[in-house]
């Protein structure tokens, strides 16, 4: 129960097909590198502005501003592009996710520390919703890219079979990241409150991405806070047979 969180968790999957390109570039040449980063991002930018549907090689080249046949050479089809590019999201956001597993193991390392009373549970619920409110207000106002490419991918029913493999295991790496926090807590059903608050922040940036429209950190925290209290004090209850 008091095994420090793993961060391996967070660690972004491999990407055969990213380093397949790579050779194609050129060996990794600076110049070649510089133009799949500019490719990559332009193929983000169009997800998160247009969703998967408006991914094309001539509209990435177009934003990218390199030649059409460029998107080809560095990724080959339009589906190693779009892994490619699940795979970089996964990279260059795993600062973030390292930071609020953190966060997480400072307020169970209070929490465990802590003597018995009434307001342990509120206070340790305060603590990780004030928490899980900045990363998603963060997420929205200063990552909004990042946050709708995660969405666009998440909530996608017709990806190829290889990158909804992918989408798959980061979805359950990430519950099995929040099923430590609540084990480390003592949740017997840690898996099932794992699930429930993925499911509520998921939801919470799936609506602001969509509407455009940031919730405050107050209204966030206080949904948050409800939603983990309640989890909290469930302890093993079960419904009845």
């Amino acid at each position: 129960m008091n095994k420090p969180l793993s961060p391996e968790l967070v660690a972004p999957a491999a990407a055969p097909r990213a380093r397949a390109a790579a050779g194609r570039a050129g060996g990794g040449s600076d110049r070649g590198g510089r133009t799949r980063e500019l490719i990559l991002r332009a193929t983000q930018e169009i997800i998160a502005a247009h969703g998967l549907s408006g991914v094309s090689h001539r509209a990435i080249a177009a934003r990218a501003q390199v030649r059409l046949s460029l998107t080809s050479y560095h990724f080959g089809s339009l589906e190693d592009l779009l892994e490619a590019s699940f795979d970089a999201y996964r990279g260059h956001t795993q600062a973030r996710r390292a930071a609020l597993l953190a966060a997480a193991e400072s307020h169970i390392a209070h929490f465990l520390a802590t003597p018995p009373g009434a307001d342990k549970l509120p206070a340790f619920a305060a603590a990780l919703a004030d928490t899980l409110a900045r990363y998603v207000r963060a997420g929205v106002v200063e990552h909004r890219t990042d946050l709708a490419v995660e969405c666009s991918f998440l909530f996608a029913w017709n990806l190829p079979p290889t990158l909804r493999a992918k989408v798959d295991a980061h979805s359950r790496e990430l519950v099995q990241l929040a099923a430590q926090v609540f084990r480390r807590i003592g949740s017997r059903s840690a898996e099932v409150d794992s699930g429930l608050l993925l499911a509520c922040i998921r939801q919470l940036e799936f609506t602001q991405v969509s509407t455009g429209e940031a919730a405050s950190v107050e209204t966030l925290r206080l949904t948050l806070f409800r939603l983990l209290l309640g989890l909290l004090m469930a302890g093993d209850s079960m419904p009845p047979a």
